[in-house]
């Protein structure tokens, strides 16, 4: 006889009948029992007194309704539907051990995939080191760093292609939020012989009438050197836009024109062999920082390389000064 009536072996519980409700701490005591052969140092390994382990055990055999262990005043020993019943869920208890290291991991910030769209500039001078930083202990821990364009950050932080963007303050819609990192300066870039090579400082009136090298409409850049002259009034003898930075530099170097570019892509595409002289004038800054979604939506990496990067130490460039890190609404 079974324990509430004939025992039917585990195979012939109902097929279509609900599943008997065991948790993992019923499990848990019917392997820990078969391991020690003993219901007291069983209890000891789960750190739960002998009584309560017991009551686990018959709570199992009650709803599976078999027997799971001989008991004797020696010994424990399972039975054979205890055998089978320890073969069938030691995987399960096995499987659910490294998935819960696995997620805890995780949750603990030390596996998965920091996921960053950033503007070119940022990705050359910026990233390296804080990457560097953050990975020297987490060798699990992968980057995918993304070159985009100011538009293309928020496009990729909409659909969920990254979780964190490094880009500028402008524009960015309600349901972001900006930790702002640095400020940097823009420069006049000119080829060697232009009368630029002269001058210490500039101001976006020293753009007026001049032939001018821009990125195309809709990159960050190109608007804030767009608002820029119309703030100030300022007419161009001549427009030519490029999609790069490198192209940009490649038509300054040649002649073509002069350029308004941030001080990272000064410093980033090694402009030696050019004149490039720092702007002294209103709109001439711009702050650039960390974009992402509200923070209950940040996985814990993603809060984790945050918060670190937010903490670390840069050595900013000339032209680029570090300023404060708190979150802001935009």
């Amino acid at each position: 006889m079974g324990l509430d009536g004939p025992a039917r072996p585990l195979g012939t519980l109902p097929a279509a009948g609900p599943l008997p409700d065991l948790t993992l701490r019923h499990l848990r005591a019917v392997q820990a029992v078969a391991a020690s052969s003993s219901f007291t140092k069983a209890a000891a390994t789960e750190h739960i007194s002998p009584s309560v382990l017991s009551r686990r055990v018959k709570e199992v055999e009650r709803l599976l309704r078999v027997r799971l262990f001989e008991r004797t005043t020696r010994n424990v020993v399972p039975t054979a539907a205890g055998q089978a019943f320890l073969l069938a869920t030691g995987a399960v208890l096995d499987d659910m051990e490294i998935r819960l290291r696995r997620f805890m991991s995780y949750a603990a910030a030390e596996t998965g995939t920091v996921s960053v769209a950033t503007l070119p500039c940022f990705a050359a001078v910026l990233l390296p080191s804080i990457v560097h930083g953050f990975t020297q202990d987490r060798p699990d821990v992968t980057f995918e760093i993304i070159d985009s364009t100011a538009d293309e950050v928020l496009d990729r932080l909409e659909d969920g292609t990254v979780e964190l963007g490094l880009t500028t303050s402008v524009d960015l819609p309600d349901s972001y939020c900006f930790r702002p990192l640095l400020e940097e300066r823009f420069y006049g870039v000119a080829h060697q012989g232009h009368h630029w090579s002269t001058r210490q400082m500039l101001s976006w009136y020293d753009f007026q009438h001049e032939a001018v090298v821009a990125t195309r409409p809709g990159i960050s850049i190109r608007d804030d050197v767009d608002a820029a002259f119309r703030r100030h009034s300022i007419s161009v003898s001549q427009q030519v836009n490029a999609s790069s930075i490198a192209t940009i530099v490649r038509l300054v170097r040649a002649g073509v024109g002069v350029a308004a570019l941030p001080a990272t892509d000064v410093h980033g595409f090694g402009l030696d062999d050019l004149v490039a002289v720092p702007l002294d004038s209103p709109g001439a800054t711009r702050v650039v920082g960390i974009a992402y979604h509200h923070p209950e939506s940040r996985s814990p990496l993603a809060a984790r390389f945050l918060e670190f990067l937010c903490a670390s130490e840069i050595d900013p460039p000339e032209g680029v000064r570090r300023i404060g890190c708190a979150p802001t609404s935009s």
